[in-house]
Order: structure tokens, then sequence, then C-alpha cells
């Protein structure tokens, strides 16, 4: 429970430390000057086939990819390696990593990948996606999501260890929490004034535990003035978005009837519908949306396609006294900055073929 957290966050302050020193970012209350994220998601790294039949589908779809510009051949490894070494070059002062990360769940490539973000010399903080945690066969498993939460807790325990969120006084809005899922399922880091919440919504659904820390950390930004940048796997469906329930987190037709993927992935059945902390959950964020709300942009992932729509309902009047008033600059490689100051929700395309996104929250 709460010990087990407290623990982990002792044991990790010196790799902190060093981090800290060796990148930009830096956890404290100051007021945001400037504060610039790199975004990878959905590298689908697999060093190798270690586990067949199961993870053979999925490592045969990602053992090798073409550079979304250039159309060159490469591997989701190489890309990677590229993106993180790019940290320290575009002065990032933290890398996000959104999720898919893995190709299947594997602790040789969880080493591996640490490996990268060690010699990068950057922190970074962690969601999971649905691959990070899924290897396929399981059709006889409890849930559709029953691996999650064990895999979370095992093969990528040392991704939660490592994060910024595995620390800092973000945590201090929640009080005496005790719930278990504290640093995985959710969590949160203070960079140089700017809030990083993260919420796994890799099984397209958030709990009430979730919503809970959300609301506490949402209301305790407001109530400083604190910019927030929420870090999600599945982007939310909003206005403006046409995509399959597979590809969104609060599809009003997601569940049983709709999901199209339980025999090829050889797993449970979703089940029949969204949760009602789900919807609430997407409510809560539309709702504190800049400028009327701390949210100053979403980051997610999943689809592998590039995508920013409105988070929130767009205010004429923009900044005011009693609002707030943040420039979010996104940049995604060789396409010109766009500047905006009502937040969005930004869908980043797949790492596995280089892509990323560079986020520039500014006062």
């Amino acid at each position: 429970g709460s010990s087990a957290v407290f623990r982990m966050v002792f044991n990790v302050w010196s790799f902190h430390l060093i981090f800290n020193i060796l990148c930009n970012a830096v956890g404290s209350d100051q007021d945001v000057n400037s504060v610039r994220l790199l975004h990878i998601t959905d590298s689908h790294i697999s060093l190798s086939n270690e586990a067949p039949p199961r993870s053979s589908r999925m490592h045969a779809a990602f053992s090798r990819s073409k550079h979304h510009e250039t159309k060159i051949s490469t591997t989701p490894a190489q890309e990677f390696a590229k993106l993180v070494a790019m940290a320290k070059d575009i002065n990032a002062d933290v890398v996000v990593l959104g999720g898919d990360i893995l190709n299947f769940p594997s602790n040789s490539t969880a080493t591996w990948v640490l490996e990268q973000l060690n010699l990068a010399g950057c922190g970074f903080i962690f969601t999971a996606g649905n691959h990070d945690w899924h290897l396929e066969g399981q059709r006889g498993a409890a849930s559709y999501d029953a691996a999650r939460v064990p895999e979370l807790f095992s093969t990528f325990r040392p991704f939660f260890e490592q994060s910024l969120s595995s620390r800092g006084s973000c945590y201090d809005a929640l009080g005496h929490w005790s719930s278990e899922g504290l640093g995985f399922l959710y969590g949160c880091a203070l960079v140089k004034g700017l809030l990083l919440l993260f919420v796994d919504n890799s099984n397209f659904q958030v709990d009430d535990d979730q919503l809970e820390f959300t609301r506490l950390q949402l209301a305790s930004a407001a109530g400083r003035r604190m910019p927030v940048v929420v870090l999600l796997h599945i982007p939310l469906q909003l206005p403006g978005l046409t995509l399959p329930p597979k590809e969104l987190c609060g599809h009003q037709q997601w569940g049983s009837d709709t999901d199209a993927l339980w025999q090829v992935e050889d797993r449970p059945r979703w089940p029949p519908a969204n949760r009602p902390s789900t919807l609430a959950f997407r409510e809560l964020l539309r709702a504190h949306a800049a400028p009327m709300g701390p949210i100053a942009a979403l980051l997610s992932g999943h689809t592998h396609e590039e995508a920013a729509v409105a988070l929130g309902e767009s205010d004429s009047e923009s900044c005011t006294a009693t609002s707030a008033c943040w420039t979010v600059e996104s940049r995604t490689g060789q396409e010109p900055p766009s500047q905006v100051s009502d937040a969005l929700q930004y869908t980043t395309r797949a790492a596995a073929e280089g892509a990323y996104r560079i986020l520039t929250i500014s006062s």
C-alpha cells in the first residue's frame, strides 16, 4: 500500500538527483517560465520473438518499420534510441513516455529501454499502453485486462521507481492516500512549476481512484494557478473525433458488442459498456481545460496518427484575470510549430516510425 510507495520514493532519491543535474527537470512550485516536454509514444519495441507463438504476431508486425518522413527502413529500437538521445539536444526538461513503448511485456526489452533513458541522462515520466502488458493467448483469463496490474507491478516496476513521478510535493494534495495504485496506475511530477499527471487508461477505462486522484490534483493546481499537462495512452472521445471504439477512451459505443479484436488477440471480450467513472473523468478534464481551468494540454498516443482537437469549450475572451493564461507550442519535426492558449488534446504519431512531439509550455 502506501508504505510500499514511500519506500520506492526514498530508494530512488539519489537516482533523481543525478538525472536532475544532467537534464533540466527540477521539481518545484516555482512559477512556470518555460517547460519543454519530449513526447514519445507507441515505440512497440521487441528485441526478439521471445514468447512464441503468443508473441509472434506482434513481433512480426514491428520487427521493422519505415521512418514516417524519409520512408527509410529502420527498427523501433533504433528510432527509440535516436529520440531519447535527442532530448539533451533540444534542451528537454523531461521525456514523456506515452505507452506501448514495449510491443509486449518483456523483462529484457524493458531493461534495454531503461538503459537508453539512462544514457540520455534526462528525467522521464511514464504511463503504460495496452501492448506494454498484454501478451496474446490469454483467452481463459478472468478479464481482458487481467495481466495489466501484475505486469505493471513486476515488469514495469523499474520504470515507475526511476520515473520523476516516484516522488515530489505534488502528492501532498492527496492527504492520507492509501491506494496501491498510486505511482503505478496514476501519479504526478512537478517540473519547473508545471504539474504533470499520468493516468493509466490502457484498458480504455478510468476507475474511481484515478478519477478522485485527478479531481484532487486539478483542484490543488487551480488554487495555485499552476499549469497542468495530462498524460494518457488512449485519447479521449471528444467533439471532432470520428474514430472507432478501439481507438478512443470514453467512446459511447465501447463495449463487448464492438470489440473487434478479442479473437485476433486471443483474450476475453471487453465488458458490456464504459464505467461511469470513465465518462466522469472525460467531463472532469473538459471542465478544467484552459483557459477556464489549469489543464494546458493533454498528451496521448495509441492511434499511431497525428491529431490535435479542443479539449474543452473554446472561450472567446481567452485569458482573463480569473482564467489560466499559458501558451503551448507544439512541434512534430519538419512541420512549422503551432501556438495556442486553449487546451488541446494532442495525439502523437508512433515513435516506431521515428515520430515525436516537442511541447513547450510558457507563461
